[in-house]
């Protein structure tokens, strides 16, 4: 998916062909991490619905600016020295915080996160693991773009390094979030999200 000049992809590991995305589309949602901060803006999330990959496939996600991200205004005027500022990539599956990643104004793209907060016997850093589909969200009454139940959602953010182990960064603003929302692939298709489909061929005429 795409805003503006940022883009996010998920890739099964090992892959070049990066997952498809259907029904993509954009809405404004309440910062619900910044409610409370004067002059704060809502926050733009972009949304899809994904194929899923079986529960524990290892994915990575490809984030790209096409050019070098800009400050914005708002963060500018938190402080003179804007030539600080980083950026900041969080990876949320269900809700819970997997993965960070932050970036220099001048960074490398496209960035690749693929490890998780989770260790291996060994000590090592984990793979993301892709997450189970959540049925529950079948008998859900209602759809919210800013939901966190089966969803994969990248969000990134600008803010100011700080010499903490604990709070490596303070956030300033929220500048969008991706959320992917997975399902199997047949129920993608039987709800008429994913394509092709039966059903498209039966609307006619041709």
């Amino acid at each position: 998916m795409r805003y503006d000049d940022w883009d996010v992809l998920l890739f099964p590991k090992g892959s070049k062909v990066p997952l498809k995305e259907f029904k993509t589309n954009c809405h404004v949602v309440n910062d619900i991490e910044f409610v409370h901060t004067s002059g704060s803006y809502g926050l733009p999330t972009m949304t899809c619905f994904m194929p899923g990959l079986p529960t524990g496939t290892p994915f990575n996600i490809s984030l790209h600016s096409w050019k070098a991200p800009e400050v914005s205004q708002y963060t500018k005027n938190y402080s003179e020295h804007d030539e600080l500022v980083k950026f900041e990539a969080r990876v949320f599956i269900d809700g819970r915080l997997a993965a960070t990643a932050s970036f220099h104004q001048g960074g490398v793209w496209p960035q690749l996160l693929c490890q998780s907060f989770d260790f291996t016997k060994n000590g090592e850093l984990q793979d993301l693991k892709f997450p189970a589909f959540r049925d529950e969200v079948l008998r859900q009454s209602y759809w919210n773009p800013a939901d966190d139940l089966g969803r994969i959602k990248i969000v990134i953010s600008e803010g100011f390094p700080r010499d903490s182990l604990s709070v490596p960064m303070e956030r300033v603003k929220n500048i969008v979030a991706f959320s992917f929302q997975h399902a199997p692939i047949e129920i993608l298709e039987s709800s008429g999200i994913a394509w092709p489909n039966p059903a498209m061929w039966r609307r006619g005429p041709f």
